[in-house]
């Protein structure tokens, strides 16, 4: 049987994987992840090892974040090593990655190469550099700088991408709107990522356990009608009338006696900033469990409201039938790029002020069950 490579770093990069591999039963597929900040007691590795229903024949892990030039390039050596021993023994046809930046996979690739193997770069759309591209690519400092010390560094094995996804390593890419893709990455072999999420009970097998890992309730989630995604606290409390409009909201909808899920962001140090645990029908979504892991247990026709983030965009394709609202944060990095392609993909962008109207419109339209 043919082996397959999944690096993977982040929530979304382990969800795609999940589903990719949940589609392919013909191939072997090993998750590896990588540059992980604890690799004693990760939920994610002691959940994907112990998952009865995995599709992942060999799941594995990889230090980063490691402090101190000395620990840094003692881990990579072992890192490298531990990818060229697994490399030669398995000879993977296909290596995933969410971020062809990271060393491991372009070490990964060239690993391939030397054997003489013919294994295919794969970019599994990690959200936002999709869509709106990666400008710290464009810049001198990157192209020149950074891709040169590389180069010296780790070998002219190296190559630096024009944006995320876009590097020569890559031949295919799983996107969620393939026709809206970077123009650097147009020239790929395109692949629709969101008919492999649709219906599947592999992933909702698996956010199930995530969720229920960070303390929350999945049938308490299943019944919401509307949820809440919040950016970082420091954005609620420095943008003027972005906390009252909040609570307008959040009254709003209760009073309406609707069902309430409140997710604020994962590095909040407030666990619920906006009081929202004292609303009767109000329900606290743990904060460290990623939004990705929540959007497929969530009914069809939930409302969605937001700000400029990829939260949103992967709301669109994971939950294709839900009503999306983002609120503008006009001094936002890439605010301008993030409402042209909201708009492309059926999010409402709103300013604060003016979400309780825009919302009850919304309630009008639909009833969330």
């Amino acid at each position: 049987m043919t082996v397959q490579l999944f690096l993977a770093s982040t929530p979304l990069h382990i969800l795609n994987s999940v589903a990719i591999a949940s589609q392919t039963p013909d191939k072997q597929s090993c998750l590896w992840l990588i540059d992980q900040p604890n690799i004693d007691d990760n939920p994610y590795f002691d959940l994907l090892s112990d998952w009865q229903n995995s599709p992942f024949s060999d799941v594995r892990i990889s230090q980063g974040h490691i402090k101190g030039t000395k620990a840094k390039l003692k881990n990579r050596k072992k890192v490298f090593a531990d990818i060229q021993s697994w490399v030669k023994a398995n000879q993977p046809v296909q290596i995933f990655t969410g971020n062809d930046r990271r060393i491991e996979f372009q070490y990964a690739m060239y690993c391939t190469h030397q054997l003489n193997g013919e294994a295919k770069g794969v970019y599994m759309d990690e959200g936002t550099f999709t869509y709106v591209g990666r400008q710290a690519s464009a810049s001198f400092s990157d192209r020149v700088i950074d891709n040169t010390l590389k180069k010296l560094t780790y070998g002219f094995w190296w190559k630096n991408p024009p944006t995320i996804g876009g590097s020569d390593w890559i031949t295919d890419i799983y996107a969620a709107f393939p026709n809206l893709v970077h123009s650097e990455l147009e020239q790929k072999q395109l692949h629709a990522l969101q008919p492999l999420h649709s219906d599947n009970l592999v992933i909702e097998d698996f956010c199930a356990l995530l969720v229920r890992h960070f303390g929350a309730d999945v049938e308490s989630i299943k019944k919401v009608s509307v949820i809440l995604t919040l950016p970082h606290e420091s954005i609620i409390c420095r943008l003027k009338g972005y906390r009252e409009a909040m609570d307008d909201v959040l009254n709003t909808l209760t009073n309406k006696g609707l069902k309430v899920g409140i997710k604020y962001h994962p590095r909040n140090t407030d666990p619920d900033i906006l009081e929202a645990a004292t609303q009767s029908n109000a329900i606290v979504i743990p904060h460290r469990i990623p939004f990705e892991a929540i959007l497929p247990l969530l009914p069809a026709n939930i409302i969605i409201i937001g700000d400029l983030s990829s939260t949103l965009i992967n709301s669109r394709w994971l939950r294709p039938s839900a009503q999306i609202l983002s609120i503008k944060i006009p001094d936002a990095p890439l605010a301008s790029e993030f409402e042209s392609l909201f708009s492309q993909i059926g999010v409402a962008s709103i300013s604060a002020d003016l979400l309780t109207e825009v919302l009850g419109s919304a309630l009008n339209q639909s009833r969330p069950t």
